[in-house]
């Protein structure tokens, strides 16, 4: 890990557990990077990263501030961890993922439907078969992987490097919503049966049944996660 990171994340630490207050200064570069133990070219560089996350506010000839909550960014998980214990109120941050997801996956499958390959749906069946098989499992972990997997087969299948971007910047974030959702076997049975419609349309290239299918899936999650909070 390259230092600048290994700072960062330690600034982070540092404002998680209230050493550095939301809309307050920070010290001076040259007293962080004292503090710290590194550079002050390091120290810049970890400053640059925080800025350009939302978390710092840099005005010239001023010190750096941090940013209103509302700024930073929610495809961070390192970010979206630290506002997670400063505010307990992160409920509806998951609910805004979730729209969002919704949006994209329903044309992900419609797309999928007229171009997935033979190849493309065998790998979906495995991802089914496996949350078949975790599907009484103690732990959330395989059942959420293999639900993750499931949906990026799917968005390789749609074959659009747009819909790849903006859905790899949520990915970090679905799979730790999918980990505390999948801790319910009743969900994991609700998410198995719409995989497994989703997969039956696909199997039949039918864009409409399985853009219908992805969307009513989109909103079984919306309500499992109506209560979840990233903390």
């Amino acid at each position: 890990m390259k230092a600048s990171q290994r700072t960062r994340q330690e600034i982070l630490g540092a404002l998680a557990a209230g050493e550095f207050d939301v809309g307050k200064e920070l010290p001076a570069e040259t007293r962080l990077a004292e503090r710290f133990g590194v550079s002050r070219l390091t120290m810049r560089e970890t400053l640059g990263s925080l800025a350009s996350s939302g978390i710092l506010e840099v005005q010239q000839g001023r010190r750096n501030r941090i940013a209103p909550m509302t700024e930073w960014s929610v495809l961070d998980p390192e970010v979206v961890a630290v506002r997670a214990q400063l505010d307990d109120d992160t409920a509806q941050m998951v609910q805004d993922l979730m729209e969002a997801r919704r949006v994209l996956e329903v044309g992900m499958a419609r797309l999928a439907a007229t171009r997935i390959t033979p190849e493309q749906l065998s790998a979906l069946e495995e991802q089914v078969r496996l949350m078949e098989e975790h599907l009484d499992s103690p732990s959330p972990e395989e059942s959420a992987q293999a639900d993750i997997r499931f949906h990026e087969i799917i968005l390789q299948a749609a074959q659009n490097p747009f819909l790849s971007e903006a859905f790899g910047t949520l990915s970090q974030m679905l799979l730790r919503v999918r980990r505390e959702t999948s801790r319910s076997t009743q969900v994991r049975r609700e998410a198995l049966a719409w995989h497994r419609r989703i997969l039956a349309a696909l199997r039949e290239h039918d864009a409409e049944s399985a853009a219908d299918a992805m969307a009513q899936h989109m909103d079984q999650t919306l309500t499992a996660t109506r209560q979840i909070r990233l903390v």
